[in-house]
């Protein structure tokens, strides 16, 4: 172990001490909220475990963002999501709950509790931006762990799960050739549209990757209808990225394949393909070839910031192994123009592997996070001059999510 490697390892083991003791509810926020508050959930990781917090600041863009004495202690594997002015902590990985976490009257972070689904959640999202009801489904990893996707609704308000639907695995995709992980879901219209791969669920070798899947059920009720397939790109997204489909404004939806992270053999091109709004097939006059475009690659992670555009995470380095997510870089892509636009001063990275991703959209800018030669910092990208800006250092190995919740 090199003097850098050892030095991180130490650091971040005394650090993820540090928080343990101090960290166990909002009393010991100290960060002044100021006229803004962000909520991040960040991870501290060590060679023994991952320990994971959700933290505030008022400031993005400079300074040191620590969780020391400004943390909500996190029990298990999280991931987070946002709807209205709530920030999900949601457990996975044999966790169950989901935190909801919002702004005390002195603008501090406080936890209820209460939200207990039977698996851990795969997804968990604002599905119409209302911040009314939120999407949960719980995707078994194999058939010992379950044979059915659960599709939960909850009423954000109430902080209650007001509806759960079983959809058997099986009539998804034919679970004696495979099992399926999911990778993204969107809703438009009355309807429900689910990206998925096929993968071993004991192997995770990934043998059927020369189509693209997606399911369509109906919405509100969860009711399969039928799964719709594509010869000219392979599955969309990657293992827990969440970054296989999303929505446009006008309701048109755009599935997004790498065949990059998670995939043990890629035998089609990276691309993107069309679903229009209010159909259940792709179009078939619409393929952009990500990989083939000026400025391209593959898109390992990406969020919608609006316009037909998305803000992305790309590389145009071939993997070198089924989970090697690296060589990152910032990118914008215009989904109606087919064009790949590279974000000036984006630095070179490794992405989170097989979590959401972690980014913010406000006033025409994005805010995501680095890290670079063990360092994390977020940075600033204007959407307009596709330009980025290294703003404050956070004090842990990762961020897994960010909000605004004032």
């Amino acid at each position: 172990m090199n003097n850098k490697n050892l030095f991180n390892t130490l650091f971040f083991a005394a650090l993820a001490v540090s928080l343990a003791s101090c960290s166990k509810d909002n009393d010991d926020t100290t960060v002044d909220a100021g006229t803004k508050v962000y909520a991040l959930g960040v991870g501290v990781t060590t060679t023994e475990a991952t320990t994971n917090y959700v933290i505030q600041t008022s400031d993005l863009m400079s300074g040191t963002i620590s969780p020391v004495g400004n943390g909500l202690l996190q029990t298990g594997y999280r991931d987070y999501a946002f709807g209205g002015t709530i920030f999900y902590s949601v457990g996975g990985l044999g966790v169950t709950d989901v935190n909801t976490i919002s702004l005390d009257a002195s603008d501090k972070l406080t936890t209820k509790t209460g939200l207990v689904f039977d698996a851990g959640n795969t997804d968990f999202k604002d599905v119409d931006g209302t911040g009314k009801t939120m999407i949960g489904l719980s995707s078994p990893g194999g058939p010992t762990a379950g044979l059915n996707a659960s599709f939960y609704t909850v009423n954000v308000a109430t902080n209650a799960i007001i509806t759960k639907v079983n959809v058997p695995v099986n009539s998804i995709y034919p679970s004696a050739q495979d099992w399926i992980l999911h990778t993204g879901l969107e809703v438009s219209g009355s309807r429900l549209y689910q990206t998925f791969y096929p993968i071993n669920a004991t192997t995770y070798v990934t043998q059927n990757t020369d189509n693209n899947y997606v399911a369509i059920y109906s919405y509100p009720g969860f009711v399969l209808e039928k799964v719709i397939t594509d010869t000219r790109t392979g599955p969309s997204g990657g293992f827990n990225t969440r970054s296989g489909i999303f929505k446009t404004e006008s309701g048109d939806l755009y599935t997004v394949s790498h065949n990059s992270y998670g995939y043990s053999k890629k035998t089609k091109a990276a691309g993107i393909l069309k679903i229009a709004s209010g159909t259940t097939v792709f179009d078939a006059n619409y393929y952009f070839n990500t990989e083939t475009a000026t400025n391209g690659g593959k898109i390992i992670h990406a969020m919608y910031v609006g316009n037909n555009k998305l803000f992305a995470e790309i590389t145009n380095v071939a993997s070198t192994g089924q989970w090697a997510d690296a060589s990152l870089k910032f990118a914008i892509v215009d989904l109606s123009a087919k064009t790949i636009t590279p974000v000036v001063n984006s630095p070179l990275f490794d992405g989170n592997g097989g979590r959401s991703f972690a980014a913010l959209l406000e006033d025409g800018k994005v805010y995501a996070a680095a890290t670079v030669n063990s360092v994390c910092n977020i940075y600033q990208v204007d959407l307009a001059t596709a330009t980025a800006t290294k703003g404050a250092t956070i004090q842990a190995t990762f961020l897994g999510g960010i909000a605004r919740l004032k």
